[in-house]
This record gives structure tokens, C-alpha cells and sequence, in this order.
């Protein structure tokens, strides 16, 4: 899994490349409490180029939305595929972060 950052502030643009799977999933997570220890609230993770989830990288998206929500913040998906988006529709994950097509239009949410 490869994470890039762009931060705008108190808003983070995490995009997420390959597998969040397993210990990927702690990398992740480590990465943005960083993030959040910086100053950043709200989150948008772009999974556009994520192929494949795990119950580790499910459980690290919630752990961001709870961490997120502590600050006062808010964490949303942007651009998963059919099938990512099934899983997180499936496991009710899609109940807690709000799923957005693309990133403009989770960045249009949160200003």
C-alpha cells in the first residue's frame, strides 16, 4: 500500500494505492494520527486506486472516522470501484463515512 498526503490545512486528501490489507492497515492508521496530532480534522481518503480491503484496513477507515469525529472532524471516501464500494455497503461501513464518487465532491462537502 502506498499513501500520499495532500494536506490543505485542517483538511487531509490521503490517497490509498494498492491493498489495505493487514499491516498496511497500521501504517494507515499511524499516518494520519500523525496527521491528526498536527492539527488536521477532516479527512477525505481516496480509494480510487485502492483493488482490495480487508477486515484490518475496514477496521482502520472506522478508527479514522472515530478519531476524526473526536476533533470535530469528518472522514469521507471518495472514487471507489463497484466492488470496494459493495464491501463497504455490505459491512455497513458506507452507515459511517459518507461515500463520495471523487474527491471535488468530498472537498465540496467539507468547506
Amino acid at each position: 500500500m502506498k499513501l500520499r498526503f495532500e494536506d490543505h490545512g485542517p483538511l487531509c486528501v490521503v490517497q490509498l494505492e494498492g491493498e489495505l490489507v493487514g499491516d498496511s492497515s497500521d501504517s494507515l492508521r499511524r499516518a494520519c494520527r500523525e496527521r491528526i496530532e498536527g492539527g488536521s480534522r477532516d479527512f477525505i481518503l481516496d480509494v480510487s486506486t485502492t483493488s482490495s480491503i480487508d477486515s484490518a484496513g475496514l477496521e482502520a477507515l472506522l478508527d479514522l472516522a472515530d478519531a476524526a469525529t473526536e476533533r470535530r472532524g469528518r472522514c469521507l471516501i471518495a472514487g471507489p470501484e463497484n466492488a470496494l464500494r459493495t464491501v463497504l455497503e455490505i459491512t455497513r461501513v458506507s452507515d459511517r463515512l459518507e461515500i463520495h464518487d471523487e474527491v471535488a465532491s468530498a472537498t465540496r462537502v467539507l468547506r
